[in-house]
């Protein structure tokens, strides 16, 4: 498979998590255990995207990808909750959730993109 530098969406998981890290310590939830969660949460998907690109079959690779979803799925999860909204501020948080939608869409078509996956 393609160098995983070279994939626009780990390239997007990889600004992601940047801006994840830069609010998380930029701000109040710099020591706490939601934002060392939402930390470690979103450098996981740029992490799991290039894992899809190793040499890996297709399941495999479905499998990293699918992770990597999860991880934004706990992202989100975790923006959710009351003290997180209250200390990101809504603007931020909505444009976190709209990159994880994003996300989430590249993921799907990446996905349905392997060998021996049917397409829609």
């Amino acid at each position: 498979m393609a160098d995983h530098g070279r994939i626009p969406t780990w390239r997007r998981g990889m600004d992601f998590a940047h801006t994840v890290c830069a609010a998380v310590a930029g701000g109040p939830l710099g020591g706490t255990d939601a934002g060392r969660r939402l930390r470690t949460a979103a450098v996981s998907v740029p992490s799991l995207v290039g894992e899809a690109f190793l040499d890996q079959g297709a399941a495999e690779a479905a499998r990293s990808l699918l992770a990597a979803a999860e991880k934004l799925a706990e992202v989100a999860g975790i923006l959710s909750l009351d003290p997180i909204r209250q200390a990101l501020g809504e603007p931020e948080r909505a444009a976190l959730l709209r990159e994880i939608d994003s996300l989430r869409a590249e993921l799907d078509l990446l996905r349905d993109g392997l060998p021996g996956r049917p397409s829609h």
